[in-house]
């Protein structure tokens, strides 16, 4: 299984270490390392690849741009993935939930810090109806699925998903809604052609309850 602790922020700003990513000053860098005066800088100013002029593109460890036309194609199916994860938790849709893991795979609620309680582990595919329990209180679910970034490694890639979860539930005869920043670290592993969870973290940052409240006015 890919190993996931080097997606433990802070993440250092390195120069891209992906085979076929474009290094500043590559014609397939989009940032370029034009200097005041070039014919395809229109303003005559200096952009931000211009390392004589002491701008440096500092690019993180997960490889956003590729040249690589099998890379970009992952990404989306990648992305893919994650945004069926959403969508099978919202409708409830316990088959189509499992079959986005693999074999083996696994989703595990992490505590916060300073918990003395272990992870909790949903191992097999028997195990997703447990999963989705958890959400049997609410009315309705909304998983708003943010950032996505990715690293390839052949069949085999590393990610952090950004959710923002929100959960309207009953609670003394009005609604409330419950808003969950999540972080996940993801490893996927690509299996007969399509890409699957391998492993899944699941890391609350914050939480905010509130009572529901209708727009007012007209």
């Amino acid at each position: 299984m890919t190993d996931l602790t080097d997606l433990t922020p802070p993440h250092p700003l390195n120069p891209p270490t992906e085979p076929g990513d474009p290094q500043p000053g590559d014609p397939t860098d989009p940032f370029g390392t034009d200097t005041p005066g070039n014919p395809t800088d229109p303003h005559g100013t200096r952009l931000p690849g211009d390392l004589a002029g002491g701008f440096a593109v500092a690019t993180p460890p997960y490889a956003v741009f590729a040249n690589d036309g099998r890379a970009l194609w992952d990404r989306m199916e990648l992305r893919q993935l994650v945004d069926t994860y959403a969508y099978a938790l919202d409708r409830r849709m316990t088959e189509l939930f499992a079959s986005l893991f693999g074999a083996g795979g696994e989703l595990v609620l992490m505590r916060p810090p300073g918990s003395l309680r272990a992870p909790f582990v949903v191992d097999g595919r028997d195990g997703w109806a447990k999963a989705l329990a958890v959400l049997e209180p609410c009315r309705v679910t909304t998983h708003f699925v943010g950032n996505h970034l990715v690293r390839l490694a052949g069949d085999s890639a590393t990610g952090e998903t950004y959710c923002l979860a929100h959960e309207i539930y009953p609670a003394d005869g009005a609604d409330r809604i419950r808003v969950r920043s999540i972080r996940y670290h993801d490893s996927y592993r690509r299996t007969n052609g399509s890409w699957l969870f391998a492993r899944r973290e699941l890391t609350i940052d914050w939480t905010e309850d509130r009572a529901l409240r209708s727009p007012s006015g007209p």
